[in-house]
């Protein structure tokens, strides 16, 4: 696939015991959900980078100021791509049968 067509890279790590098929279709689905997750795989690095600016923005506030109507915005953010990301985790997971322990999955941009 081309740059153009995922402008983003996925990988499984810490994931022992599986063949590079296995590990290849679990990818596969973890990309393929995450996707659907956040409207299309053209989103998917926008909805990162969103993600990780509203975090960084409510970092360093207390609980309960970030529990105000001010911050929703942000909350948004981060629940859209944390819901996201992980019905893709358990799309990707769940057809393996296992406990996969410490798995998991990086985006590199």
């Amino acid at each position: 696939m081309s740059e153009k067509t995922h402008p983003y890279t996925v990988k499984m790590v810490d994931a022992t015991g599986l063949s590079a098929a296995e590990r290849s279709a679990a990818e596969l689905r973890f990309r393929m959900a995450l996707e659907v997750g956040v409207g299309g795989r053209e989103y998917v690095v926008p909805t990162l980078q969103a993600c990780m600016l509203a975090r960084s923005l409510i970092s360093h506030l207390p609980a309960e100021e970030v529990a105000q109507a001010e911050h929703d915005a942000e909350r948004e953010v981060i629940a859209l791509w944390e819901n996201a990301e992980d019905k893709a985790v358990l799309s990707a997971l769940k057809p393996l049968h296992r406990d996969m322990g410490e798995a998991r999955f990086e985006i590199n941009t």
